[in-house]
């Protein structure tokens, strides 16, 4: 069992160092998922040490290699409330994305 729980990221730091705790729970090397990603070992240790111009597409594929995911809040609720039934105004912005057909 994982010893992460739902944490709320404040800066690129904390997200480098949830990045290293889940590797390391996987049994992970930074090598290992280096290559899973495609990308250099460099660019893990970039990661994990809180970069903040790391590309936002490799960050998510990280995200998904270690079965971590990301969610948005609405800073003027809490965490609680943005699983309760009611759209969020974010929510209904992606759903009105998804149903416009692209040209």
């Amino acid at each position: 069992m994982s010893s992460m729980k739902d944490t709320l990221l404040r800066n690129p730091e904390q997200l480098g160092r949830a990045v290293r705790v889940k590797r390391l729970e996987k049994g992970l090397s930074q090598v290992a998922l280096a290559a899973q990603l495609g990308v250099e070992r460099k660019w893990v240790i970039h990661l994990e040490g809180g970069n903040p111009r790391a590309e936002l597409g490799l960050v998510l594929k990280v995200l998904g290699a270690l079965d971590l995911q990301a969610s948005l809040n609405d800073r003027g609720h809490s965490p609680a409330q943005a699983g309760s039934n009611t759209l969020s105004r974010l929510d209904e912005v992606f759903q009105l994305l998804q149903r416009r057909p692209t040209k």
